[in-house]
């Protein structure tokens, strides 16, 4: 696996030896930063279920401002503090790692809001709880501000929900996975 594009393109990550983790195809992270890239430029950027830390770490190499990766594994983040360590260097500060549950930690968190997020749940997990609830959260806890953006990938047979308070801005499909993205309207 590796960065796609920006100031680390090319530059190769290291990915958890374990079944519970599926990294972000480079074709879908690619396409998706295609599509945000006038979001991303000197935005603070929340990675959720980060595993390896791929998109976060994209985010940064395409000039996010500061990322937050939030991971509950232990060997998930002793990974993700490896690629951190590795690709960012002196920049390592721009970065943030959080050992919790994500789904805990959203709804507890206090602080200024995100400009964008993006999560990654294994994909059974993210059937069986959907993304109604968790973008209630994350407007009610103002974990991704007014205004900003938050993006699921899922399975191509999940459909994106309908949730007062976002728009869905687009719903697109990459064989079988499917990357839904909204914009928090209030």
């Amino acid at each position: 696996m590796r960065i796609t594009g920006g100031e680390f393109c090319g530059r190769n990550l290291l990915v958890p030896k374990s079944d519970e983790i599926r990294p972000t195809q480079d074709r879908v992270r690619q396409a998706l930063f295609n599509i945000i890239q006038c979001e991303v430029t000197g935005c603070d950027f929340l990675d959720l279920f980060s595993g390896s830390g791929a998109v976060g770490l994209e985010a940064l190499s395409r000039g996010a401002a500061s990322a937050t990766f939030v991971e509950q594994s232990r060997q998930h983040i002793e990974v993700l503090n490896k690629n951190v360590v590795t690709l960012l260097k002196d920049k390592s500060s721009l970065a943030t790692v959080v050992a919790a549950d994500v789904y805990r930690w959203i709804s507890t968190y206090v602080g200024p809001g995100f400009s964008v997020g993006f999560a990654d749940p294994p994909y059974r997990l993210g059937e069986e709880r959907g993304y109604a609830q968790v973008l209630a959260t994350l407007a009610e806890r103002n974990v991704i501000r007014v205004d900003g953006l938050f993006i699921a990938e899922m399975t191509a047979v999940q459909k994106a929900e309908e949730t007062p308070g976002w728009d869905l801005l687009r719903d697109r499909t990459y064989g079988k996975t499917r990357i839904c993205i909204w914009r928090r309207i209030k």
